[in-house]
């Protein structure tokens, strides 16, 4: 017979391990997204794909994925990125996710995404001019891929062509390890969102994305209450899963409590939430005042992101002669965006680039610290313009042509991949 101490201290040492196996799937998994959004088609434009497909890639890389991203996608366009996707998935594995807004039908229990600049007037012609949704599930299987997730926000209720197909999408079956969500039901229609940004759909999706501890199944119950709440039930968000695991798009990090003393004759409980407790790995962070976000004070240093290359199997940039492990790592955009999602996924945290505008603020607030001479030269994850028109606000969709960088009191324009700029990095308070 064991006593209270002893249920309490078996019961807690349950619970660290379990934490422990589901931080150690959080911290090595690779994440890899295809992300599409179709709107601008010719007989019935629909308004808010290409934000959904921005927000969420944005998102996704904030939470650790590389993203494919691809807008207003002609069919080989998608079928290239398809070929992409794969590719990827066959090479670093991990957590596959496809993502796609826009027109999707069905056909004799089939389902089609719709491209942008197709000409369908029959419905034997939509197999031609449409993209198989089971070929994202063909491509998932053929990559070895064990763990994958696609998002179909289709359907939507600006019907595509003239009374073409059937209404709404039809149930998919994906290989083991897949979840497939659903905007609506089979065989139901969901909404755009009429003036707003976002589908309701996508909108809920990804406010629930930054809630910290939720499972991959608790997110889209989530989805689901809100989803169903704000249309009145016209919309009911529906998932099939075959899935063999856990998976976590943003761990929680707070820590783990100790169970409260047990009543007598009542069972010791064995805690099931998945808790974290602090990380001290992330770079020392500072408030901007006014602002809503925190930035590294410091850029980050060759020796925390030697670590990264180390976990990740990349090569580490050369020290320079004479230089210290707390020297300022030099590397390309592509290689500090990559460190960020590293980062996220290993505390928790939702790391990230600062904009260029988000950098501005803090130095102007004069919360950094950079080189004195004002040499140093710095990523930001907004493309770069000569004028400003809003892209400073807001990080690049995918690698742009220029990054904007940021030092001193100064901005300009870099090639992404170019390899001696330092880059610090901001996340949520």
């Amino acid at each position: 017979m064991m006593n209270r101490f002893s249920e309490r201290l078996l019961t807690s040492a349950i619970g660290l391990l379990l934490w422990i196996a589901v931080a150690t799937v959080a911290m090595a998994e690779t994440r890899t997204a295809l992300v599409i959004g179709n709107g601008a088609y010719q007989d019935a434009p629909l308004r808010n794909p290409a934000n959904d497909a921005r927000d969420m890639a944005a998102k996704l890389r904030e939470l650790g994925f590389q993203v494919i991203e691809r807008i207003d996608a002609d069919r080989q366009t998608m079928r290239q990125a398809l070929r992409e996707f794969e590719q990827q998935l066959r090479q670093q594995r991990g957590v596959g996710l496809f993502y796609y807004a826009g027109h999707g039908v069905q056909l004799k229990g089939q389902n089609y995404l719709i491209p942008v600049g197709v000409d369908i007037r029959q419905e034997f012609e939509i197999p031609d001019e449409g993209v198989d949704a089971e070929a994202v599930l063909r491509a998932m299987e053929a990559a070895g891929n064990g763990f994958n997730i696609v998002i179909l926000d289709a359907c939507r209720n600006n019907p595509f062509t003239r009374s073409l197909g059937s209404r709404g999408l039809a149930r998919m079956d994906g290989p083991a390890g897949t979840f497939i969500a659903y905007a609506t039901g089979p065989g139901a229609v969901s909404q755009d969102g009429g003036a707003g940004r976002n589908s309701p759909y996508t909108r809920h999706l990804l406010e629930a994305l930054n809630t910290p501890g939720l499972s991959l199944e608790q997110v889209f119950k989530q989805v689901l209450v809100a989803v169903e709440r704000d249309t009145g039930g016209s919309q009911i968000p529906w998932v099939a899963s075959s899935l063999r695991g856990e998976f976590y798009f943003l761990p929680a990090t707070a820590a783990i409590p100790m169970p409260a003393e047990p009543q007598a004759g009542a069972p010791a409980v064995v805690p099931t939430s998945q808790t974290a407790p602090p990380s001290s790995e992330g770079p020392e962070m500072t408030q901007v005042p006014g602002g809503r976000f925190v930035i590294s004070r410091r850029p980050v240093s060759l020796d925390a992101y030697r670590r990264f290359a180390e976990a990740a199997g990349r090569e580490a940039p050369s020290p320079d002669p004479g230089s210290n492990p707390s020297d300022l790592a030099r590397v390309t955009w592509q290689e500090a965006v990559d460190y960020a999602g590293w980062l996220a996924r290993r505390t928790g945290q939702a790391y990230r680039l600062p904009t260029e505008a988000e950098w501005e603020s803090a130095a102007r607030a004069g919360v950094l610290t950079t080189d004195p001479e004002g040499q140093d030269r710095e990523w930001t994850c907004s493309e770069y313009q000569r004028d400003y028109g809003g892209q400073e606000q807001r990080c690049a969709n995918r690698l742009p042509e220029a990054a904007a960088i940021r030092g001193g009191h100064w901005r300009a324009g870099a090639d992404p991949l170019s390899d001696d700029l330092g880059f610090r990095l901001v996340r949520a308070p």
